[in-house]
């Protein structure tokens, strides 16, 4: 039995802000069939088994569940327990660093997750532990707490191993896999045979309600039914998650396992040559069972009871038994009509996302496996982690391999949304398995490989083989085998999957607060139920009708219709999303658009066009100088914009030959930046079974073309900002290593007698013009080709010749500049952040108007400095003199050092923001939050590091929004509140929205669509809560003339008047120009509240006016006309003048400036209002005496109707003036928020667990 917690209509986040992980990717044709999420879908159990070790040790037999719940499913580090005993007692899920950490079988029989570090050492707070020995990220900080006085040295020493220890874990690769887990603890539970007894006497002497109660609250049921055991001894397994959420996981042992990370060369290329043995594969099987993403798929029977089982449908079904016993069949049919309807409609779509989700997530083929030296056609589901498989072209990888011999060009689309061809390198050279093979050859290094650091050789499950080359064996007879690293829900795409699934679970206040106004008016129900029971039975009324009539008011002050109205706002905005070519996977998140305040940025492909153009090639020449006793000496030459008679030969052959381009369908293939500057060297790429060449024609036509070999090719990685190759000229054999990559890191890695003078300046020149720079440079190579891999690239790429720069132009999109100035006029900052240079950032962002004409702006620069503990310090440089260098910037601060309120922003590079996010988490430093505040663009940033930012700025208080488009913006898109994905194909799922429109203009279409489905929402609520009240006074009066509203009464008020002015309302669109203001995310605020009680205050004050008074009138008497008492003077006028008051209120609370247009502009609302109008006068001043016969209705005077009148037209003003005066409360108390961004950070920054009192604090340089 599973608990879901994930139905939340507004599951959005708090200001506490959770975020999510890191797991991207896309679905094809999926995006348009999940418009309402997978959050509904969340209590299906998805199937897994634990990760073990590809050679485990010898244990007792135990057997584990095959339908795992998914926090239990994610591949993490875990040790095997090796005691004789069956109860847990350590379960490291953590990089297996460290033997103390993981999860701790404490004292109370619940197993948490503790750090495990020694004293000294600390890890960030994966999650919080619970007695026993464990101990939290807050103990240890106490610990390594010491007094500067008492011990300055060991203070010292303390932490820096502090600080090392985070940027450790900060640049470990398996941390970002550990993060699926999430789990907080873990609990044993045992049938109990007393708590049986007692859990089905409860539901008998309860009629069933305590059934309703235990399927709420899981919680109840398992401590009824269970009783918390060892694990030893467990027959079911409690799982608390970190976001709250709890799931149940049947199993009669458990035993995790650490996956074999780490292998020698020498047992891989034994695996090469014979895979595992059956045995081994045996043993594998039974802990990971089959390989494919499957999970069950609840019956239609099981959907529909939980459909029906929900709290809101068994309050309508509570309301239709009611309204059928007292008769009431018209809008009783009709309500439950629409709950049916709506469940249906509901299961329906849950089934067939789920079917769609199965059918995209589910893949099967045949896979040739070596195992015991034999090559075997078996089926995927077959593959264990281990298993040796032979790849081919166009092969569709059914799970995740480690790439072992040659080399594989895939499509990962699927995964990124990107349709760039990716290579793959294998960690096995050839040279390798000679040697090792041939025993005669020396050279042999047996060292290990560490898969968690191999990424350039994982070829992720899902993706497509395009294209295979090299291998093992001899001539055309060469084959590429991969290991298979992880199979089933522990692959990137089974991981996605579970992404989907179970989404991790947020908190928006409106939803939480909602439930608190409806346990307010459940009170208010329960005062008019015993004011009720009272008047009645005092009025001699018999039991039966006292207790339908008491009943009957709960069904007035908490109106079944208020889900429907809860959720039509959202339903219109994802329509209107929808008609702008903009897709929703997660309607929750739309709500959540509204509160925005930080808009992130990519540059490339996102404010600028995707494709680059080759603007010239800058060489360098050595130029003679006067004094003959000085040398020459490098300069740069004029900008080349011909290639064509380019005559730098060796820049040119880099041209040609570094990048990672193939050709595939006779097409030159890549990186779109490559295949630029490859065209323009007019350069062939031949690639064969044979052969992998480059021809290149000389500029002299006369002479032969050059052809190029590859010896070894490094792609380019964003934590090294180059790429490199080591190629061989056919024509005269020698050998040179081509290196292009960031102007800032080749000039670290070139020798300073090749480096321009004038290097930085021409630099700036091209940079500060939005152009992007990429540097050049190479080296004779005349090395032996090693076989390890990373000290060969950190040999080819030293002390490298500087060649000049290659300048491509990326022009700015036109929507760009006009959107960002529509973001920056509303009040919201944003922010651009790349992975370019700073310069050309800061250009790109001057152009786009993200840096205003008048910023102060400093730039951190990391320098080296041998006093520092790291090696490096962070000096700020003012780059904008032209605004006056008088300005200073207080480094230990990050605020100017005078008391000048000019604006000022920092353009911050990936290693200075680096640098700061790890002092703050060793020292908790304000100044990591104050660079926070005034970064404006983040430069050389990696993938990581913009999740990071994106995360850290949503710590802070602020509601987040990232808008990218490639691979490299998938974590930040996920982390974000929103994240819209500019995609053509509908690619990236990665993100819950995407844009087909390739520009920006999408983010303020979504902010004024979320703006306006949050202000809808509160005024439905507003106006549904006002609704039920409103007929909750007039039924109050009612009963103390032992009187009632007539069927018709009710139907013509809910039917005719309250539901279609709620589902018209919902049409309102949102107003053109998107305003400073923001809509308040909390419906329990002073301004709503107080709107709210004097609405109230005033609606139930006409209506005691009119009762006491028109008991005055002369006319007047109690009469009793039919046996209901509906048929008199007191319910015909309160019944018309509530039909009025509901008309007043919705146009009170159509006034949404600035977030929604006028009434007059919704037309179905505005029609439907006049005519529910127009009925309302007709039956107040022109009755037929067969209306009010048909409506059980008594001929009013005509004073008194014109008294009647009287009292609507004073209502309507004082409602008016009310709402107004509201209105005028709330624009003055924002006066205050002028255009000033800085404003956003106002608010103190919520305290951050990750920070104790107690941590060291330390300078910062």
């Amino acid at each position: 039995m599973i608990q879901n917690e994930n139905h939340d209509e507004y599951s959005d986040v708090d200001d506490a802000n959770e975020n999510n992980n890191n797991n991207s990717g896309s679905l094809f044709g999926l995006k348009e069939k999940l418009q309402k999420g997978f959050s509904s879908i969340a209590s299906s159990s998805v199937g897994s088994s634990s990760s073990p070790s590809l050679e485990p040790r010898k244990t007792k037999k135990r057997t584990i569940h095959k339908e795992s719940p998914p926090l239990l499913s994610t591949n993490n580090s875990e040790d095997e327990n090796e005691d004789d005993n069956d109860v847990l007692q350590d379960i490291d899920i953590n990089d297996g660093s460290s033997n103390n950490g993981g999860f701790k079988l404490n004292n109370n029989n619940t197993c948490s997750l503790s750090s495990g570090e020694d004293e000294g050492e600390a890890s960030p707070p994966l999650l919080q532990c619970n007695g026993g020995e464990s101990i939290s990220l807050q103990q240890q900080q106490k610990q390594i707490t010491l007094s500067k006085q008492s011990s300055p040295i060991m203070y010292g020493k303390i932490n820096n191993d502090f600080k090392k220890k985070l940027e450790k874990l900060e640049n470990n690769d398996q941390q970002e896999e550990d993060d699926m887990l999430s789990i907080d603890k873990m609990v044993g539970y045992a049938y109990c045979t007393n708590g049986e007894v007692l859990y089905w006497i409860s539901i008998i002497f309860t009629a069933g309600i305590a059934f309703l109660i235990y399927y709420w609250f899981n919680i109840f049921y398992l401590n009824l039914r269970y009783k918390k055991v060892s694990f030893s001894s467990s027959n079911l397994v409690l799982v608390h998650s970190c976001d709250k959420r709890i799931e149940t996981y049947a199993t009669k042992s458990f035993e995790p396992r650490k996956l074999n990370e780490i292998y020698s060369k020498s047992k891989l290329i034994q695996l090469v040559d014979q895979g595992l043995d059956y045995q081994e594969h045996a043993q594998q099987h039974l802990f990971y069972g089959d390989n494919e993403i499957n999970f069950p798929i609840k019956s239609i029977p099981l959907l529909l009871l939980e459909e029906v089982l929900h709290p809101f449908f068994i309050f309508q079904l509570y309301s239709v038994f009611l309204w059928m016993a007292e008769e009431y069949y018209y809008y009783a049919i009709a309500i439950f009509l629409i709950a049916t309807i709506s469940a249906t409609l509901n299961l329906v779509e849950i089934r067939s996302n789920l079917l769609s989700l199965k059918k995209i997530s589910y893949f099967s083929c045949m896979v040739d496996v070596l195992r015991d030296g034999q090559v075997q056609e078996l089926e995927s589901k077959d593959l264990v982690p281990g298993d040796i498989i032979q790849l081919r072209q166009n092969f569709t990888m059914p799970c995740d391999v480690i790439l072992l011999t040659g080399q594989a060009i895939l499509n990962e689309s699927m995964l990124t949304g990107e349709s760039i061809p990716v290579t793959k390198y294998s960690i096995l050279s050839d040279a390798d398995i000679q040697a090792y093979r041939n025993v005669s050859v020396d050279g042999f290094r047996d060292d290990t490989k560490d898969f968690t650091r191999e990424k350039r050789s994982l070829l992720y499950g899902g993706t497509m083989i395009m294209k295979l080359t090299g291998g093992t064996g001899s001539g055309t007879d060469k084959k590429v085998y991969g290991m298979v690293r992880h199979t089933s829900f522990q692959t990137t795409k089974g991981k996605l999957i579970l992404s989907i699934l179970y989404p991790k679970k947020s908190h928006f206040k409106f939803f939480a607060e909602s439930l608190k106004f409806v346990g307010v008016l459940c009170s208010i129900a329960l005062v008019g139920f015993s004011i009720s029971v009272w008047r009645l039975n005092s009025l001699g009324e018999d039991p039966k009708t006292i207790v339908l009539r008491a009943l009957d008011l709960i069904t007035i002050v908490i109106p079944p219709a208020l889900p429907m109205a809860m959720t039509v706002g959202t339903g219109f905005a994802m329509v209107r999303l929808k008609k702008s070519k903009i897709f929703c996977i997660s309607p929750p998140r739309i709500n959540m658009a509204g509160k925005i305040q930080v808009f992130c940025f990519d540059k490339t492909g996102t404010l600028t066009e995707e494709g680059l153009d080759l603007y010239g090639i800058l060489p360098t020449i050595y130029q003679q100088q006067q004094d003959t006793q000085a040398g020459s000496e490098v300069a740069f030459t004029q900008v080349c914009k011909d290639i064509t008679q380019f005559d730098n030969y060796l820049f040119k052959m880099l041209m040609a030959s570094c990048h990672s381009l193939s050709v595939i369908d006779d097409k030159v293939s890549g990186d779109p930046l490559e295949v630029k500057i490859f065209e323009a060297t007019h350069s062939v790429i031949h690639e064969d079974h044979a052969s992998h060449y480059i021809s290149i024609p000389h500029a002299d036509p006369m002479r032969p073309n050059e052809n190029i070999t590859y010896l070894e090719k490094f792609d380019f990685q964003s934590q090294f900002q180059r790429m490199s190759v080591l190629v061989q000229f056919q024509s005269n054999k020698q050998s040179y290593s081509f290196v292009k990559g960031s102007p800032e890191m080749l000039k670290k890695l070139s020798l300073s007698d090749s480096i321009p003078s004038d290097y930085d300046k021409q630099l700036a020149i091209f940079t500060e013009k939005g152009y992007r720079v990429l540097s050049c440079a190479y080296k004779p190579w005349d090395g032996p080709i090693t076989a390890d891999k990373d000290e060969l690239r950190l040999k080819t790429e030293s002390q490298l010749i500087f060649l000049g720069f290659i300048v491509m132009e990326n022009k700015i999109k036109s929507q760009s500049p006009p959107t960002i100035d529509i973001l920056q006029k509303a009040n919201i900052k944003t922010i651009m952040c790349t992975g370019d240079n700073p310069l050309t950032a800061k250009s790109v962002a001057k152009q786009t108007g993200i840096i205003k004409k008048d910023s102060i702006l400093f730039m951190g620069i990391l320098d080296t400095c041998e006093n520092a503990d790291d090696g490096s310090v962070i000096t700020w440089e003012h780059i904008s003199k032209e605004k006056g260098d008088y300005h200073r910037l207080d480094p230990s601060t990050l605020t100017l050092d005078s008391d000048c309120s000019n604006d000022f922003n920092l353009i911050i590079t990936g290693p200075v923001f680096k640098k700061l996010y790890h002092n703050y988490l060793a020292t908790g430093s304000q100044k990591f939050n104050n660079m926070l505040k005034r970064g404006i663009v983040y430069s050389r940033m990696t993938p990581d590091e913009k999740q990071v930012l994106v995360e850290e700025l949503q710590r802070v208080g602020l509601y987040v929004a990232m808008c990218g488009d490639g691979a490299n913006d998938c974590g930040a898109l996920k982390a974000a509140h929103i994240g819209i994905s500019l995609s053509e194909s509908e690619a990236s799922i990665a993100a819950p929205f995407t844009s087909t429109v390739t520009d920006i203009s999408c983010c303020p279409t979504l902010i004024k669509e979320g703006r306006a489905s949050l202000a809808v929402s509160f005024k439905l609520f507003q106006f549904m809560g006002m609704y039920s009240l409103i007929q909750f006074t007039t039924v109050i009066f009612l009963y103390f003339i032992a009187s009632v509203l007539g069927n018709w009464m009710y139907l013509y008020q809910d039917l005719w008047i309250i539901f279609p002015l709620v589902i018209f309302m919902g049409m309102t669109r949102p107003c053109d120009t998107l305003s400073i203001k923001r809509p308040s995310g909390r419906l329990i605020s002073g301004a709503i509240v107080g709107s709210l009680v004097v609405h109230v205050l005033v609606c139930i004050s006409f209506q005691t006016v009119i009762f006491f008074f028109l008991r005055t009138k002369s006319w007047y008497n109690d009469d009793i006309i039919d046996d209901e008492n509906i048929i008199n003077y007191v319910t015909t006028t309160l019944f018309t003048y509530g039909c009025f008051q509901y008309l007043i209120i919705a146009f009170t609370l159509s006034f949404g400036k600035p977030f929604l247009k006028p009434l007059y502009t919704n037309r179905y609302l505005f029609l439907t209002y006049l005519i529910t109008l127009i009925t309302s006068l007709l039956i107040l001043f022109l009755p037929t005496q067969k209306v009010w016969d048909f409506g059980q209705l008594l001929v009013l005077p005509v004073s008194w109707r014109l008294t009647l009148f009287g009292f609507i037209c004073a209502n309507l003003v004082l409602s008016t003036i009310v709402e107004f005066s509201f209105y005028m409360y709330k624009k003055r108390s924002k006066k205050k928020k002028v255009q000033n961004v800085s404003l956003i950070y106002s608010k103190e920054v919520p305290i951050d667990p990750r920070i104790t009192e107690n941590s060291v604090l330390l300078p910062i340089s």
